[in-house]
């Protein structure tokens, strides 16, 4: 029993740290300007801007695609073109994920000291 108990205690305290180092990520469906569509999910802290891109939409001609570009790291950006809608929708969880932050660190006990 014991060392089920120990076992169980170990194997919680290794994979819980994990869950929450865990990023944030969005979720969405791209629209290539051939047509061609396919889901992506990206790191919330990694986006960098949305903003027009340099086509229409396949499906409605009057529509100007959008273009997500994330941070790759090295100093350039990976560009995802989607609906507007879809764009919509990406803003609306980054929204969402900024009020849930900002609840956290109101709940929190924590001391903010800027220079």
């Amino acid at each position: 029993m014991k060392v089920s108990v120990v076992f169980a205690t170990l194997l919680f305290c290794c994979f819980v740290p994990h869950l929450a180092a865990e990023e944030y990520q969005v979720i969405f469906e791209t629209t290539e300007c051939s047509g061609k569509t396919g889901f992506a999910a990206v790191r919330i802290n990694t986006i960098y801007r949305i903003e027009s891109a340099d086509c229409t939409s396949p499906n409605n001609p009057k529509e100007k695609l959008k273009k997500l570009l994330v941070d790759d790291g090295s100093g350039s950006y990976v560009a995802y073109t989607l609906t507007q809608q879809e764009a919509q929708k990406v803003i609306a969880d980054m929204r969402e994920y900024m009020k849930a932050r900002l609840k956290l660190m109101e709940r929190s006990n924590a001391i903010i000291i800027g220079k």
